[in-house]
């Protein structure tokens, strides 16, 4: 597949997955700017858009591109993100944090890393609850809603196009934050290479963003706008209904 410098970067990772792992080492951000042309990413960057193209081209006949995870059914995208990337962040940002807390303690790592970390984790938690509480079981019954007519009612929040701008904002939030951790993170691996803890604090919140930036694409650029079209759908069968009754 040809991409061109006007693909937004939410599209070529819909097409081809392995681009997520292309955009993540050039820290060009698909998942909270999905709807950035690559050209104008890049350019951002500094970066030179026929190079990343061209490495994209290279991955594209992956295994992991059968996938086809854009067009997966909105209960069940609901229903990966709990149980791969909600159940990734419960698990790992904990040890993020055990390993800052000791590093603090030796004086290797700067305070504002444990610090940011922490306010990360309780933030995520209190975020994660409302979708799993509120906004993801309100898209899966509009799915069976849609499926079987069963009677609808309108949710508290009005439209699912509520919530999820707030929840839009929030990821938008938590990567400035996983970016300002990031250069930290760079100034301290700079100085204290050689230590074994600081190297281990830094892989694992590199992997930390990757499933990040994922986990947020998969909500921002596939779900969230699947369950507004299908919110759309929902009310537009509801008036048919309404006026030949």
């Amino acid at each position: 597949m040809d991409f061109t410098k006007e693909n937004t970067l939410a599209e070529i990772v819909n097409r081809n997955l392995n681009a997520s792992n292309i955009f993540d080492n050039y820290r060009l951000n698909y998942s909270t700017e999905g709807k950035s042309r690559i050209g104008d990413a890049c350019i951002t960057q500094g970066l030179n858009t026929e190079v990343i193209l061209s490495k994209l081209k290279k991955t594209e006949n992956s295994g992991y591109n059968k996938l086809k995870i854009s067009e997966w059914e909105t209960g069940l995208l609901c229903d990966f993100i709990i149980n791969n990337h909600h159940t990734y962040i419960r698990k790992n940002l904990p040890k993020l944090i055990t390993i800052s807390i000791n590093l603090v303690k030796e004086n290797k790592c700067d305070e504002l890393i444990h610090e940011k970390l922490f306010q990360l984790k309780n933030e995520f938690e209190i975020h994660m609850q409302k979708e799993e509480k509120l906004i993801f079981p309100y898209i899966k019954r509009m799915k069976r809603k849609v499926n079987d007519m069963e009677k609808y009612e309108t949710p508290p929040f009005g439209s699912v196009a509520s919530p999820v701008k707030v929840m839009e904002k929030e990821h938008k939030n938590a990567y400035t934050e996983l970016i300002i951790i990031s250069k930290l993170m760079r100034i301290m691996i700079t100085k204290n290479n050689n230590n074994a803890s600081i190297r281990s604090l830094n892989e694992k919140f590199t992997e930390f963003i990757s499933d990040f930036n994922f986990h947020i694409h998969l909500e921002n650029n596939i779900l969230f706008p699947k369950a507004i079209r299908l919110e759309s759908k929902l009310k537009k069968q509801i008036l048919k209904i309404k006026i030949k009754n």
